[in-house]
């Protein structure tokens, strides 16, 4: 825990360092959960909620109460302090601390992940623990190269793109093939309400399409969805919106009507 908290790599951290940190430092407490949680999210495929699930609420419960300790309204009561403060802030920090008590935080959250460790098996424990153990060489490593960019965790952003040259689940072509709008320099659409209805219906199921391959692209690779199956799942997304929209989009019922057919 954070008792174990030693030296750095530049030579040494004074005792007063170390104590302000452990009093404060709420932010590496929530990267180091938040790394759990992502390295359970990593292997748990391979197991049973049955034999995992105590850990993951044993997790997001602690990360819970350090990210309630962030909260600007838990330390209401410090406003006094803050007006009283001249110059010297002792008093108020000693006051932040104690409302803060991370002590305590950090006693419930090894005492509720150690029991959530002993349920499950060995080899998930060896790897919760040296997730755990090792954070503060990996956050060592890592936060300096991020805080320039005004991040504190170091984690993989995915980009998807939502656009009708992605969505080709109905129709190839893109927006030359779909959309109405991008006539007359991508002003026709101010000009018809028929362009406009048909560029929303499209609008929604290109979204569909992409959304459910944006869902698929985020299952494990040894759990890969059969290309039917996402067909049909597609479809039935498909054939929701055209029963929505039917009624309301009184425009385009020719272009419902063939949707239908080229959906089937």
């Amino acid at each position: 825990g954070m008792n174990a908290v030693g030296p750095t790599f530049a030579g040494g951290t004074s005792p007063t360092t170390i104590a302000f940190l452990r009093s404060f430092d709420v932010g590496f407490r929530i990267r180091r959960l938040r790394l759990l949680a992502r390295r359970l999210s990593d292997i748990e495929a391979q197991y049973d909620e049955v034999d995992i699930g105590a850990l993951r609420e044993a997790i997001y419960a602690s990360l819970a109460r350090y990210l309630d300790a962030k909260r600007t309204d838990q330390h209401l009561a410090l406003a006094s302090h803050v007006e009283r403060a001249r110059g010297d802030a002792v008093a108020l920090l000693d006051a932040l601390a104690a409302s803060l008590d991370l002590k305590t935080l950090d006693n419930d959250t090894e005492a509720r992940l150690t029991a959530a460790l002993c349920s499950v098996n060995r080899e998930v424990r060896r790897t919760m623990l040296l997730t755990y153990l090792g954070f503060p060489y990996f956050d060592v490593a890592t936060l300096p190269l991020l805080q320039g960019e005004g991040l504190d965790e170091f984690d993989a952003i995915k980009v998807d793109r939502i656009s009708p040259d992605d969505a080709t689940a109905i129709r190839a072509g893109g927006a030359e093939a779909t959309l109405k709008g991008i006539q007359f320099s991508s002003f026709g659409a101010f000009f018809s309400r028929t362009y406009r209805e048909n560029d929303y219906l499209w609008g929604r199921l290109h979204g569909a399409d992409r959304l459910i391959d944006i869902i698929v692209s985020t299952l494990p690779s040894d759990m890969p969805l059969a290309r039917l199956r996402i067909s049909a799942l597609k479809r039935q997304a498909f054939i929701a919106i055209l029963d929505e929209e039917e009624p309301l989009l009184t425009n385009i019922q020719p272009l419902i009507a063939s949707l239908r057919r080229e959906i089937g």
